[in-house]
């Protein structure tokens, strides 16, 4: 049995409550808790749990949500910063929860000065540029452009890093230019994906389909298109999107189109109008070509396109529509 001590219990309790039910050995021992009492309280059919190295429950429910999050943070310091799936988690990007595997270790940022060793669920990593943190749910998180380059940088799956950048992107969260900086701010190791995905979303390819579409055409040494340009009509102000590439001095489209029990009724119907408009209103000549196309059949896709390709760069747009 521990020396008994006399401690305000009323202390510890708000510590806990303010926490989430977590506290550190070392705040413990602050207000007067003896080391010999923490121990016995953490037996393994104690009313305490400890989760990491000097982090304990007032629980023994699994930690979720925000609950690790502020265990990491307590078990790295005052200082830290999660980062990665993590924080991409915390920010409610969703393709982050579904990350498996790779997003279960709670990534944490402290000072390059100090020195903490990973343990348990918590990963650290030091850094000399320190992110101003966001708060959520009462833990310090990094910005999304932060969280969301140390968690691609955590990664091997290029589909990932590509759905990252797409959510992020066309939710308005972050633009290609925010996410290259904060990449160039970086360090250079293992940014090879990265850094590919984000030269794709500059260029206008918007998924894995067109991205592997564009390399076709790179090897086939077609001329460059444009990607997923917008169209504006003049009088009205309306927009529409030319999906996939556009080649504007040739009057080509080439429309990278997803199997068809990938879409909705609704949206092969609009797909089909789409296509309509681009031929009878803009009098462009629309190809098009599917993910199976693009990995065993390419050939046969190539001669037509390359036959239309070969037309003289005569087109222009019909008056009223500029391209956006």
């Amino acid at each position: 049995m521990p020396m008994r001590k006399n401690y305000d219990k009323g202390a510890v309790a708000r510590l806990f409550e303010t926490q989430d039910g977590l506290a550190t050995r070392a705040q413990l021992i602050d207000l007067g808790v003896p080391a010999s009492t923490i121990r016995h309280r953490e037996r393994p059919d104690g009313p305490w749990r400890r989760v990491l190295r000097g982090v304990c429950a007032s629980h023994g429910r699994a930690l979720t949500g925000m609950g690790g999050l502020r265990a990491a943070l307590l078990y790295a310091g005052p200082d830290s910063v999660v980062t990665g799936f993590a924080a991409l988690r915390a920010h409610e990007v969703a393709v982050a929860g579904a990350a498996g595997a790779v997003g279960e270790r709670v990534k944490v940022l402290i000072p390059h000065g100090r020195r903490r060793a990973s343990g348990g669920f918590v990963l650290v990593a030091r850094t000399t540029r320190m992110p101003e943190p966001v708060h959520i749910g009462g833990c310090k998180v990094a910005p999304v452009a932060r969280a969301a380059v140390d968690a691609c940088l955590d990664t091997k799956d290029t589909e990932l890093v590509r759905e990252i950048v797409t959510e992020l992107v066309y939710s308005g969260r972050c633009s290609p230019a925010v996410l290259c900086a904060e990449l160039a701010a970086h360090q250079t190791q293992r940014s090879a994906r990265l850094r590919a995905v984000l030269a794709e979303f500059t260029a206008g390819i918007r998924n894995s389909a067109e991205a592997q579409c564009r390399l076709r055409l790179i090897r086939s040494a077609a001329p460059r298109p444009v990607w997923n340009r917008r169209v504006v009509e003049q009088s009205t102000g309306r927009v529409a999107v030319l999906p996939g590439a556009f080649w504007p001095d040739r009057g080509v489209a080439l429309e990278v189109r997803p199997p068809g029990n990938a879409l909705s009724p609704a949206a092969v119907d609009r797909a089909a109008a789409r296509r309509r408009w681009m031929a009878g209103v803009l009098r462009l000549t629309v190809a098009q070509v599917t993910p199976g196309q693009l990995r065993e059949g390419w050939e046969e896709v190539w001669i037509e396109l390359r036959r239309l390709l070969n037309r003289p760069p005569t087109y222009r747009l019909p008056p009223g529509y500029v391209l956006g």
